[in-house]
């Protein structure tokens, strides 16, 4: 069986095309650089003996490799191929580093992006909800309603016209970079481009486009704006002034006494109340109503007597029953809106002379500010498990038996720390 033939073309260059060993057939003709015959079978004889030269001073190639790759292009051109098998075919090359990103005509990637990434973060409509919530993940309306308003307001205008599949990690670079060009702080960049990079890796998990492109990309990092937290000596001057609302008056004192957050003192319920504990079984949402706490988790807190007494009388004054929320407001099924929290918390600030805005005193704020004083008699982990904060994993096979452990005595120590705020002279 002959190993090649050889010819010339119309510019006078001879080509070379070499027998398959395989199947006999003829490999994509070669040019050999020359118009001299014998030169061109010395290139031949050589290609033979050491391989065929590849370029771009790659290593040369084999005649069988060259014959696998000739068979591999015959097959893809005879067979009967759809947009999924393209896929594979160029997932495959991506896998192997040969190329970084590719899409194919039609196929599950060949959507509009920006209509992809709108139902994505459609609470009702997206799959990527269904499925965190069918695995038992939370991911509430909140969160899907500020990332449609991010996607409105950045994403949209910027990849209008896009399809999904055609997204590299080079556009979401310049777009992450034109967005601090705005002046954007980082932390608010990091949440914009979370909006898009969640999407677009939970597309390449689906097998919607062949690669990643979100892989690689750096976060922002910069200072976040620290909250403010009030000293001890402000925290006494607080709660001894005058409160217009007794359910703000009382939502602080509990907030600064065991940690909780806004959204776990709104959804309190008299049953929730033991004789030394509280029970955080839930969190209201102003979009989803009642949901578990933050992490997922119910916890217990230590209760202060004096605090307990005035959770009590606040249910027994609640005009839909003693039953509903502790936190009542207009509407049986509803607590009270927290912005009256708030308001309630910078009128009694305002009262005693501290700018709330210039210090950045929020009701959060009472969260950091039970960390901060339990912290200083008790360890940061002991203190986590009361708060509800995620520890390092090697604590969480620990977790209850912490808690129950340290309950008896945070609550002892809780009432060392804040007797000084436990007053009530003016509050309500």
């Amino acid at each position: 069986m002959r190993r090649y033939y050889l010819h010339t073309r119309y510019n006078g260059i001879f080509y070379a095309e070499l027998v398959n060993p395989i199947t006999g057939g003829k490999l994509a003709a070669r040019s050999t650089g020359t118009r001299n015959r014998d030169e061109a079978l010395l290139a031949v004889a050589k290609w033979l003996e050491t391989g065929i030269p590849t370029g771009r001073a790659r290593k040369p190639r084999t005649l069988e490799t060259a014959a696998g790759i000739e068979n591999v292009l015959k097959a893809v051109r005879k067979t009967d191929l759809n947009p999924d098998d393209a896929l594979r075919i160029v997932t495959a090359l991506k896998d192997r580093g040969l190329i970084d990103i590719a899409a194919v005509k039609s196929g599950k990637g060949a959507v509009s992006f920006t209509e992809f990434l709108e139902e994505f973060w459609d609470y009702t409509a997206s799959p990527y909800v269904r499925e965190k919530l069918a695995h038992g993940h939370s991911l509430g309306k909140r969160h899907c309603y500020e990332s449609m308003s991010r996607f409105s307001r950045y994403w949209k205008p910027a990849f209008q016209g896009r399809r999904l599949d055609s997204i590299t990690r080079k556009d979401l670079r310049d777009f992450s970079l034109g967005l601090a060009e705005g002046g954007l702080a980082p932390a608010s960049i990091n949440k914009i481009m979370a909006t898009g990079t969640t999407c677009l890796s939970w597309a390449f998990r689906e097998g919607m486009i062949p690669a990643d492109p979100t892989v690689g990309l750096v976060n922002f990092s910069g200072e976040a704006k620290k909250r403010g937290v009030l000293t001890p000596l402000e925290v006494q001057a607080l709660f001894a002034a005058f409160w217009k609302d007794k359910r703000a008056y009382t939502a602080s004192i509990l907030a600064c006494t065991t940690g909780m957050r806004s959204g776990e003192v709104l959804a309190l319920h008299k049953s929730d109340i033991e004789e030394k504990t509280l029970n955080i079984r839930h969190s209201w949402s102003d979009f989803d109503g009642l949901k578990t706490p933050k992490n997922g988790e119910s916890r217990r807190v230590p209760l202060l007597p004096e605090v307990r007494e005035k959770l009590l009388a606040l249910a027994g004054e609640n005009p839909h029953g003693p039953e509903g929320f502790i936190f009542y407001g207009l509407l049986k099924d509803k607590p009270i809106d927290r912005s009256i929290l708030l308001n309630g918390l910078h009128d009694a600030l305002t009262a005693i002379g501290i700018d709330a805005a210039g210090r950045g005193i929020v009701f959060h704020s009472w969260r950091h500010y039970y960390a901060a004083r339990m912290a200083d008699r008790m360890t940061a982990d002991q203190v986590s498990r009361i708060t509800g904060h995620k520890s390092k994993a090697v604590f969480e096979k620990y977790a209850d038996h912490l808690i129950a452990e340290n309950l008896e005595a945070a609550g002892a120590i809780g009432a060392e720390v804040f007797r000084n705020v436990l007053s009530f002279r003016k509050g309500a």
